[in-house]
């Protein structure tokens, strides 16, 4: 199984990167997974890293690595982690759009239908963390993560300047809240709360 990459944070840098994120985001009305976010994270280690705050366990964000492949099976756009807690942050990324996450339901019904792109990003983190779950008895497993109970949590960035109405809201946060999977929560973002989320943890935590 391919190795994950120590790095170490540095949060000067990572200001930087956030920047340049904070660009591409006013720059771009919308956002397209493989030409637009992809190939921005990859080369922004720091910022990458930085991600590890949506799961609290994580303590010191020292590992990462982008298009991971899982067993040959699966592939985890971004993985970070603390390879001394053994805990990891399986990250999937998708489009930024103000439909990414609800859809319009045909003949004008007035509640819309989770969106294609939303539930094909969920039934990947669930197939990620079953198929690392089948394998936690394998010595590779063990090896990569560090230890046979290494613990993930799912996150899916996904959606920008969506304009959700309250219903909506108290949809998608039901069920982000209350749908876990084997015991593992899956979080969802948009790219405009994760800018704003990374840029209070470099200010109130790193101080830049």
């Amino acid at each position: 199984m391919k190795k994950l990459t120590k790095h170490k944070f540095d949060r000067k840098k990572c200001r930087r990167e956030w920047k340049d994120f904070n660009k591409l985001l006013k720059k771009n009305a919308t956002l397209d997974e493989s030409k637009d976010v992809l190939p921005f994270f990859k080369t922004r280690h720091n910022l990458s890293i930085l991600i590890s705050g949506y799961f609290p366990s994580i303590k010191n964000a020292d590992v990462f690595a982008h298009e991971y492949p899982i067993y040959g099976d699966f592939r985890a756009d971004l993985v970070v982690g603390d390879s001394s807690t053994h805990n990891y942050l399986l990250i999937e990324f998708e489009d930024g759009r103000g439909n990414s996450i609800f859809k319009k339901r045909k003949g004008g019904k007035a509640t819309p239908d989770w969106a294609t792109r939303f539930e094909g990003a969920f039934s990947q983190l669930v197939d990620w963390l079953w198929k690392l779950d089948d394998m936690r008895s394998t010595s590779d497993f063990q090896h990569t993560f560090g230890d046979r109970q290494a613990k993930f949590q799912g996150l899916i960035v996904i959606g920008k300047d969506m304009a959700l109405d309250k219903q909506e809201e108290s949809r998608f946060k039901w069920r982000i809240e209350k749908v876990v999977v084997n015991s593992n929560p899956i979080s969802c973002v948009s790219f405009n709360l994760l800018r704003a989320d990374l840029d209070f943890w470099l200010t109130k935590y790193y101080r830049v």
